[in-house]
């Protein structure tokens, strides 16, 4: 579930220039070929890199292994880095884990022949890398591997690759486009990660699942076509492609569908994605569609209306950062709201309720500053923490009898705009009717304090002394009460 965050702000849509990389020159240590290194160091991921008694070459480090050499480190003020086939006569085969990591000048580098495998963030937080060839006969990407390489805009995949590791190319954001070759079977977790000038990738024929986030935040990635092949997506795969207007799926996809852009599981029954960027303001969900996926229409900023009629399941964070949605029916039969469903909804003025609700999870319409109307139904028994945080504008409330679990700060409190370290305050023209449950009495028994903010009326109760009224209206008359507004009410919006 996305824990809703004081900042909100959503990172511009940007365009780059190509990237400039910066001439190569070389950099040396005086080549010693026996001579050692004593040292040991721990990359910011937690790679242990142990270089000790290693031999130096140039200006890397090396060991030897079963099959050749591996490349163990490189002097990090090194601008150029050629690679040799062979070190006294023996192949190199590898490149270590964080071998070139942190190295920040380095801008070219030529991979030998015969290496075949390229250990754990190995190029990672190389900033001013801009083009890598990988040889043929590469066999094994560890995890991490090009990382912030923030420069960098070109790399080709051998044919003897079959998998792109988890993290591959995280936060590159200068990649423009990208072709996965046929012969890469897996895109790993977060494999393309804040790739934010991401325009175009083509998924190639042969390629048979897509890991969690792999193509979270690509910010400008604007179409996405599924080939056949294509049998699972992981969750939140094209979370925060805010430019993405369509999804298209070949007809022979036996897991997936897509209905006018749309993405849906083949048989139609679960709406996977809608694209952030679609551009109609209404939408409709299709006959025979039963469930909405988790983080399904996030952040779908012009949709202002949608007709939900026919579903029986609606995800976490489904509606999140909709900024522009009006007004919302949740069907009859749905039992549960759970997590962040409508949190940032900012323009929500009225939400309906189904009979059959029993839950409304933590944060269910957090931050929804103008929703105004809710009728909470008889049957409801939980209400979640911050469900109803930073509603302002919602300064009447009938809780039911039957609620029997209401979280903390779920009702009356807000952050002013002024507010430091994000600090809560109560709001003071909240009004709750509780029809006698005691779960409620003892929430707003703690929320009032010593104050007079509330009317706590018993269902039982029909006759109400008149000069208990007289007393609560002076009480309120001589308090000079300003209707709280929330920062979040005129936010705009960063996995």
């Amino acid at each position: 579930m996305r824990i809703p965050n004081e900042n909100v702000e959503t990172a511009d849509l940007r365009t780059f220039g190509e990237p400039r990389c910066v001439p190569d020159c070389w950099v040396r240590v005086p080549a010693a070929a026996a001579m050692t290194t004593e040292n040991a160091t721990e990359d910011d991921s937690g790679i242990s890199v142990d270089t000790s008694g290693d031999a130096a070459y140039d200006v890397f480090t090396y060991r030897e292994n079963d099959t050749g050499v591996t490349i163990t480190s490189c002097d990090t003020s090194a601008t150029a880095a050629s690679l040799p086939e062979e070190i006294d006569r023996k192949p190199v085969t590898e490149i270590g884990d964080a071998a070139f990591m942190n190295c920040q000048f380095l801008t070219s580098l030529t991979i030998p022949s015969h290496v075949t495998k390229i250990g754990e963030s190995a190029f990672s937080d190389c900033p001013m890398l801009c083009t890598v060839s990988l040889p043929e006969g590469l066999r094994e990407l560890g995890k991490g591997t090009f990382e912030s390489c923030t420069m960098l805009s070109e790399v080709n995949i051998p044919s003897t690759l079959t998998e792109l590791p988890e993290a591959a190319f995280y936060n590159c954001s200068y990649f423009p486009s990208f072709t996965v070759p046929a012969n890469i079977q897996t895109i790993g977790s977060e494999a393309f990660y804040s790739c934010t000038a991401l325009q175009e990738v083509t998924l190639s024929e042969g390629i048979v699942s897509i890991g969690d986030y792999a193509f979270q935040n690509c910010q400008v990635l604007e179409t996405v076509s599924l080939p056949a092949s294509c049998t699972t997506l992981g969750n939140y795969v094209f979370d925060g492609c805010q430019a993405l207007t369509a999804f298209s799926v070949a007809p022979e996809n036996p897991a997936y569908q897509e209905q006018d852009g749309v993405l849906f599981t083949a048989d139609g029954e679960t709406l996977l994605r809608y694209p952030q960027a679609k551009a109609e303001t209404s939408y409709t969900v299709p006959e025979g569609c039963t469930t909405l996926a988790d983080w399904s229409f996030i952040g779908s900023t012009a949709l202002e209306q949608i007709n939900i009629d026919g579903v029986t399941a609606i995800g976490e964070d489904c509606f999140y950062y909709c900024t522009a949605l009006k007004s919302i029916t949740v069907p009859e039969g749905i039992t549960e709201l759970n997590g962040a469903v409508f949190a940032y909804c900012l323009s929500i003025e009225e939400a309906t309720l189904p009979s059959t609700i029993r839950k409304l999870g933590n944060h269910c319409f957090y931050s929804c500053a103008k929703l105004k109307k809710l009728e909470l139904p008889d049957g409801l028994t939980t209400i979640g923490d911050q469900c109803f945080y930073n509603c302002v504008a919602l300064l009447q409330m009938n809780l039911p009898k039957s609620i029997t679990e209401i979280g903390e700060q779920a009702i009356g409190y807000y952050t002013p705009s002024d507010a430091k370290d994000n600090e809560a305050k109560e709001i003071d023209q909240l009004y709750v009717y509780n029809d006698g449950s005691e779960a409620v009495r003892k929430y707003m028994q703690h929320w009032r304090a010593n104050t007079y903010k509330y009317w706590l009326i018993g269902g039982g109760i029909t006759v109400v002394v008149a000069g208990g009224i007289v007393t609560l209206i002076a009480v309120h008359q001589s308090r000079n009460k300003i209707r709280p507004t929330s920062r979040h009410a005129s936010a705009t919006k960063k996995k």
